[in-house]
C-alpha cells in the first residue's frame, strides 16, 4: 500500500510536470486541449476499470457474506445492517460533500468563462422524488442494474440473493456457494490488478487539467 501510494505521488508530480510541458509547448489554446485529449484517453481508461469492478466486487462479497452466514436471524440483520450501511454512507457523503464546498468554495476566483445561463443541462432534477427514490432502490432487470452500475440496486437484489442461498438446506446450493466465495477471491485480485494502474490515471488526469489551464491560477479582479 505504502508502495502504491508513493507511486501514486510521483505520478501526481510527473503529471503536472508534463502537463506543464504540454501547456508550454502548444501555440493555442485549441491545441492545448487537443494534447489534453491524449492524456485524457489514459485517465478515462483507467475510470472505466474502476467502474468495470464495482459490481461484480459487490455482487460476490455481498452474496459470499450473507450466504455462509447460516443462521437466518443473522442473515436478516446483515442484510438490514449492509442496506442501513450504504445508505447511512451514501448521506454521509452527500453531506460532506456540500460542507467541504461551502468552506472551501473550489474554482472561486478562477479566470474562466461561464456557461451561457440558458443552457439546458438535461438533467430531470424535478421528477426526483422521495417516492421515485424508493421505486428506484429496487431493480426492474437485474442485468439493466449490473449493466448501469446502480450500486444500490445490485445490493438490493445480492441482499435476497444470498438469504435464497443460505435458506435452501443441505447441498441443494453449494456449488453456487463456492462458486461465489470463489468470485471474491478472483474480484480482489482483479480490483488490486486495476490499482495498480493508479499512477498513471493521476498522471494523466494531471497532465490533461495542466495542459489546458496551466500551473497557474488566474484571479479575477476585484473592483
Amino acid at each position: 500500500a505504502n508502495k502504491l501510494t508513493m507511486r501514486i505521488m510521483i505520478g501526481m508530480i510527473l503529471g503536472i510536470a508534463a502537463g506543464y510541458a504540454a501547456n508550454q509547448i502548444a501555440d493555442s489554446p485549441a491545441e492545448a486541449k487537443e494534447y489534453a485529449g491524449y492524456f485524457s484517453i489514459m485517465s478515462d481508461i483507467f475510470l472505466r476499470m474502476i467502474k468495470m469492478i464495482i459490481a461484480p466486487l459487490v455482487f460476490s462479497t455481498v452474496v459470499s457474506g450473507i450466504a455462509n452466514m447460516g443462521e437466518s436471524k443473522s442473515v436478516g440483520r446483515v442484510g438490514a445492517k449492509s442496506l442501513l450501511w450504504f445508505i447511512s454512507a451514501s448521506i454521509i457523503s452527500l453531506l460532506l460533500g456540500c460542507l467541504l464546498a461551502n468552506l472551501l468554495q473550489p474554482g472561486v476566483g478562477l479566470g474562466m468563462s461561464l456557461p451561457d445561463a440558458a443552457a439546458k443541462t438535461n438533467l430531470a432534477t424535478k421528477s426526483l422524488t422521495f417516492g421515485n427514490f424508493l421505486v428506484n432502490v429496487f431493480p426492474k432487470s437485474i442485468f439493466e442494474a449490473f449493466a448501469t452500475n446502480q450500486i444500490l440496486q445490485i445490493l438490493i437484489f445480492s441482499i435476497f440473493f444470498g438469504l435464497a442461498l443460505a435458506s435452501l438446506p443441505g447441498k441443494t446450493a453449494n456449488t453456487i456457494k463456492m462458486m461465489t466465495d470463489e468470485a471474491v477471491h478472483v474480484m480482489i485480485k482483479v480490483t488490486d490488478f486495476v490499482m495498480q494502474f493508479a499512477p498513471i490515471g493521476v498522471f494523466a488526469a494531471m497532465s490533461a487539467a495542466i495542459a489546458t489551464q496551466g500551473i497557474g491560477v488566474d484571479r479575477k479582479s476585484v473592483v
